[in-house]
């Protein structure tokens, strides 16, 4: 007799079965995020910036919607159960933002195939009214459980507190979230940011009472925040974040980002009954990150591996997403002759001006850096950011007097950098100051040279390289009157400054490896363009912003024996010393 056919063969056979499959308790879930993407539609070089034809022939350029997709379809096809998220701020970034607004953003994710996404602060930018067009064209939802948006009718009722995606039968709830002071750093109108945690919390609760039990938060907070999420929120699986363009990575980076930690970050709630997986994937698109998950049927995570992937020249870019991308290209090529406004002065951008002294044009772009972050005056301050850095080597080209295009604007600030705001201590911000004149030679004009606003600085180059700022005074923000005072070492200032400079570009690792609560802000060009737009004509002047002097003290005859030749703006202190000087005569 065949020992199959017997019923206690036939219990063991069950038995075996369920051994093998685990009885089909056991789902396995492929996570696909991105964060941050900040409008790169196109391919990037390795700085964020336009990947020029060299780059792209030498294999050095990374991400874009066409490389993206490719990856994102062959993960399709070879995992069964596939989710997509976005953690927020796809908006802002490039000038295809600065042209089409969420139109582009919309056409690229629709044509990738996202499940959901959470919105950013970015996703702001344009006020409500600007985000409207991009609710109502993506073919998918967008998710943020704490935006009382009621009072905003434009957006109101066009986005979810959450959503549930069913995969081979199973169903995973969403929940969106969006950083809670969205309304300081965005234009977000009457609409009303809760804190993340009890908002979360309380649609974890509502799926685990229609017998939900796999749970994905994604969200736009920063990675303290996500961490906090993981340990605080009871029933929560997973939380794909964003906004702190946070690297997480296990093992051997594969490019220049350095990790913050391992990825997923493993967490154990507060409650000591479950854990979460938290990760987020860096910035601009530069990887898919990946995550794949095995829950039981209880909807316990009991395995997990993955990585951000890196979007290189190793992954062929979808042809049909690349032919799409280059019809819209058409647009942004020809954009350069848009008219932006009027200068009555000459804007001085030449490297032996900008990369030796205080330079008008430098003046212009770091009052446009500041005055971009101007939205949250109140009855004590006129404002919480009041300074602007920017290294010299950023603006590549001059504007003459007459109209201003949109092509010059991309002449000067051709690199695509961002309009980042963070915090340094004061004594940091005086080691970036004394970085800025470190290698400060007239003939090879240095680009990380400074240009400023809300700060006066005067450097003697007699003193040892390090050591050569004589004063620094910054601009009060706890104030309704700004004024200046002198740098307090001790104090922590808010600053704004470009993405290459927070990323610790040209020799600034002081307010890389220092910063803290760093956000990513909007395109640099298209911060200027809007100033010059507002402000239209311009005259920017030079102020004596930053004075640079070869002399420490005055010889015998009363007069500075050498100073930078270039520096006009030095005879305000010269003249000041002479006449003190021949009052003791």
């Amino acid at each position: 007799m065949d020992i199959l056919s017997t019923p206690r063969s036939a219990h063991w056979l069950l038995l075996l079965i369920c051994i093998v499959s685990q009885c089909g308790a056991d789902f396995q879930l492929t996570v696909l995020h991105t964060n941050d993407v900040h409008s790169r539609v196109e391919q990037f070089n390795k700085y964020g910036s336009e990947c020029y034809p060299e780059e792209a022939r030498d294999g050095e350029c990374f991400g874009g919607a066409a490389r993206r997709g490719t990856k994102v379809r062959e993960i399709r096809e070879s995992d069964p159960n596939v989710l997509l998220l976005d953690g927020g701020d796809q908006f802002q970034g490039t000038f295809w933002f600065y042209i089409f607004k969420g139109a582009v953003v919309s056409h690229f994710m629709n044509m990738i195939g996202y499940d959901a996404m959470a919105i950013g602060n970015h996703e702001f930018d344009n006020e409500p009214e600007g985000l409207r067009p991009f609710l109502l064209n993506t073919t998918f939802p967008l998710i943020s459980c704490n935006i009382d948006a009621s009072a905003e009718p434009s957006i109101n009722g066009l986005f979810q507190k959450s959503v549930i995606r069913e995969l081979s039968g199973e169903k995973i709830g969403l929940i969106g979230y969006t950083y809670f002071k969205t309304h300081e750093i965005s234009s977000s109108g009457e609409c009303i940011f809760y804190p993340e945690i009890e908002r979360i919390q309380i649609e974890v609760d509502a799926f685990r009472q229609a017998g939900i039990n796999k749970i994905i938060a994604v969200g736009h907070s920063g990675i303290k925040t996500d961490l906090e999420i993981a340990r605080m929120v009871e029933g929560v699986d997973v939380v794909i974040g964003g906004h702190t363009d946070t690297f997480l990575y296990t093992g051997d980076p594969p490019s220049s980002e350095v990790p913050y930690g391992d990825y997923p970050q493993v967490v154990d709630d507060q409650q000591g009954g479950g854990r979460a997986l938290v990760v987020q994937d860096y910035t601009f698109g530069k990887y898919l990150g990946r995550l794949n998950i095995t829950f039981n049927d209880e909807g316990e995570v009991i395995a997990y591996e993955g990585n951000p992937i890196l979007m290189d020249s190793s992954i062929e870019q979808d042809q049909a997403i690349l032919d799409e991308i280059e019809e819209w290209a058409g647009v942004v090529r020809n954009s350069s002759v848009m008219f932006v406004g009027i200068s009555h002065a000459f804007l001085e951008g030449e490297r032996s001006m900008c990369r030796a002294r205080e330079c008008n044009l430098g003046n212009l772009v770091s009052d446009a850096m500041v005055s971009q972050n101007n939205k949250n005056p109140d009855e004590l301050r006129w404002n919480d950011v009041g300074i602007a850095l920017m290294n010299a080597g950023s603006i590549r080209a001059s504007i003459s007097q007459g109209d201003i295009t949109i092509g010059d604007i991309a002449n000067v600030l051709p690199f695509g950098n961002t309009v980042d705001v963070l915090e340094l201590r004061g004594i940091h911000l005086l080691e970036a100051l004394e970085n800025a004149v470190i290698m400060f030679d007239l003939d090879t004009l240095d680009g990380r040279f400074l240009q400023v606003a809300g700060l006066r600085v005067t450097y003697s180059l007699a003193r040892e390289p390090g050591s050569r700022v004589v004063s620094a005074e910054a601009i009060c923000t706890n104030c309704t009157v700004p004024h200046y005072e002198p740098l307090d070492v001790e104090r922590v200032y808010k600053i704004v400054t470009n993405s290459f400079l927070a990323g610790g570009g040209d020799g600034y690792t002081v307010v890389r490896d220092n910063k803290m609560n760093h956000v990513t802000g909007n395109l640099d060009s298209a911060v200027f363009a809007e100033y010059i737009q507002r402000l239209t004509p311009v005259a920017p002047a030079l102020e004596g912003r930053v004075i640079v002097l070869e002399e420490d003290v005055i010889d015998c005859s009363g007069l500075a024996s050498r100073f930078t030749p270039s520096n006009v703006i030095v005879w305000t202190s010269l003249l000041a010393i002479i006449s003190n000087r021949l009052s003791t005569l």
